[in-house]
């Protein structure tokens, strides 16, 4: 099969792109596309026999124009949370964004609960799909390694001045559990943020890893944490519960993301929970076994997020 991605600027591998790369297709940058930044026609989808379009606000257009244009059968995959739909896509666009929707193929999800609003919008097929994980390249990356006692933070802090999603609601876990929490920096901006909060909360204690060389290098040093932190609360895919099980180390988070309700059912927790979270940290470094059969039930669901049942996932919801 001959597929194409049509997504929204650049990102890292371990996103939508990871389509292209699992069914070894081209990708496009839709805007440019649009543009004419590559001198191709839509029609030039014609070569391909399916091609998949971020459903993000500046690539409406052109995913209008791929379906119109083209004989390609087509998908839209919301690879944002419901309210980026709702919200945050302009009203003079949300109209156009129906219309796309009802005149694709199918509609690939990232959680259930985006289903009932888009089956209500669409009478296209309307599925979770998911994002393909590189199980494999992780497990080269990452070996089994003796854990250092200090968590792994998969919460965005967010490099804003203005905002920073839930950052505080990690921290003040943080702090009263009285164990270092690692922080991928990703702008100065944020260790400027956390720094400002440490002054007033004494029991916090943050390592900053400045990593600039990718993915690759911040697996590989993640898999040195004890266990992972994400009280994020939003009704998202969880590429960071993925990312556990694959260090064989355990994740506390909320059952809002998908993937956590599935590998860690256990460790779910309100985004809110203070104490229920504190509780569980507390659990798994003090009990051994449990922290053991929490790990071992994860590794054995892994399969379900690899990238040959996400394939499957789509083929089903496109056939």
């Amino acid at each position: 099969m001959k597929f194409c991605l049509i997504s929204a600027g650049v990102s890292d591998r371990h996103s939508i792109h990871n389509w292209a790369a699992v069914l070894n297709g081209k990708s496009f940058d839709g805007v440019l596309f649009d543009l004419g930044e590559y001198g191709l026609d839509y029609d030039y989808f014609d070569h391909f026999d399916l091609v998949m379009v971020a459903l993000r606000k500046e690539l409406i257009e052109s995913g209008i124009k791929v379906k119109q244009k083209s004989k390609a059968k087509v998908v839209v995959f919301l690879d944002g949370e419901i309210d980026h739909f709702t919200t945050h896509t302009p009203r003079y666009l949300q109209a156009k964004m129906v219309n796309l929707l009802n005149i694709v193929d199918a509609v690939a999800v990232l959680h259930d609960q985006s289903i009932p609003l888009f089956k209500s919008l669409t009478n296209r097929p309307v599925g979770v799909v998911g994002l393909p994980f590189p199980f494999e390249s992780a497990g080269k990356l990452c070996p089994p390694v003796r854990k250092d006692k200090q968590i792994e933070i998969g919460s965005r802090i967010g490099a804003s001045l203005l905002q920073n999603r839930n950052a505080l609601v990690n921290l003040s876990v943080l702090a009263q559990i009285g164990m270092p929490g690692v922080i991928d920096l990703s702008d100065p901006v944020e260790m400027e943020y956390i720094q400002s909060i440490r002054e007033y909360l004494p029991g916090l204690q943050i390592k900053f890893r400045d990593n600039k060389s990718g993915w690759d290098d911040y697996i590989a040093r993640a898999n040195y944490s004890l266990l992972g932190l994400q009280l994020d609360y939003s009704f998202d895919w969880g590429r960071f519960p993925l990312e556990c099980a694959a260090l064989r180390m355990p994740c506390v988070a909320p059952p809002s993301l998908y993937t956590q309700k599935f590998l860690f059912p256990g460790l779910c927790v309100a985004h809110h929970d203070i104490a229920g979270a504190v509780a569980l940290v507390n659990k798994l470094v003090s009990n051994f076994w449990f922290y053991m059969e929490t790990v071992a039930y994860a590794r054995s669901q892994m399969e379900f997020f690899s990238p040959d049942q996400c394939k499957m996932r789509l083929f089903n919801l496109i056939s």
